[in-house]
């Protein structure tokens, strides 16, 4: 037994939702998850994809997929689930970015290998991503947010539906904020 393919993403989270006893209820609660997992896996990749290291990618994806499944239930609210769902994601990548990674050892700066990055282009990087932090903190919470979900793989429909703009209007206030991060991320390069 197939899912409604038009079924909307908020119809098959409370499917999904419902309590998953008895074995009938588990598989199509099971169905509707599927459902939506083959919805969303695609666009949720391409949003951790800017955010987690490519290492990460993976084991991240299937921990944001196993919360929304454990929280489905007595979290969703009925809303958006793509919403929901992205949101889930952006918490869990802010928890990871908490945690301290270690930082590269001597051990591993010093290896031989011609694929080892060196202690200088690590120290770049990490000045890049500062910088365009920063100005990207300076941007009006509109454009930051508009950035970040392009950035993230959605379109312009899916963004602007959230932040109450048309596709066209999207379009034109990401180009605006990604004029103001060049000009931002120029001024501040030697």
């Amino acid at each position: 037994m197939s899912t409604n393919r038009h079924s909307s993403d908020e119809e098959l989270a409370a499917r999904a939702a419902r309590p998953r006893t008895p074995a009938a209820a588990l598989r199509a609660a099971q169905q509707a998850y599927d459902e939506l997992y083959q919805r969303h896996a695609r666009p949720l990749l391409a949003f951790l994809a800017s955010r987690v290291h490519r290492n990460d990618l993976g084991d991240v994806n299937q921990v944001v997929w196993q919360r929304v499944w454990e929280h489905l239930e007595d979290k969703f609210d009925g809303g958006s689930f793509r919403g929901w769902l992205f949101q889930i994601a952006r918490n869990y990548v802010i928890d990871l970015s908490r945690r301290q990674r270690p930082v590269a050892s001597e051990e591993t700066l010093d290896r031989t290998d011609e694929k080892a990055v060196r202690p200088e282009e690590i120290l770049l990087e990490r000045e890049r991503q500062q910088l365009l932090k920063r100005c990207l903190e300076r941007l009006p919470a509109k454009q930051a947010e508009l950035v970040r979900g392009r950035l993230g793989g959605e379109d312009y429909e899916a963004i602007g539906s959230r932040l109450g703009l048309t596709p066209a209007q999207a379009h034109k206030l990401f180009h605006t904020a990604k004029t103001a991060l060049q000009a931002c991320v120029q001024r501040a390069e030697p």
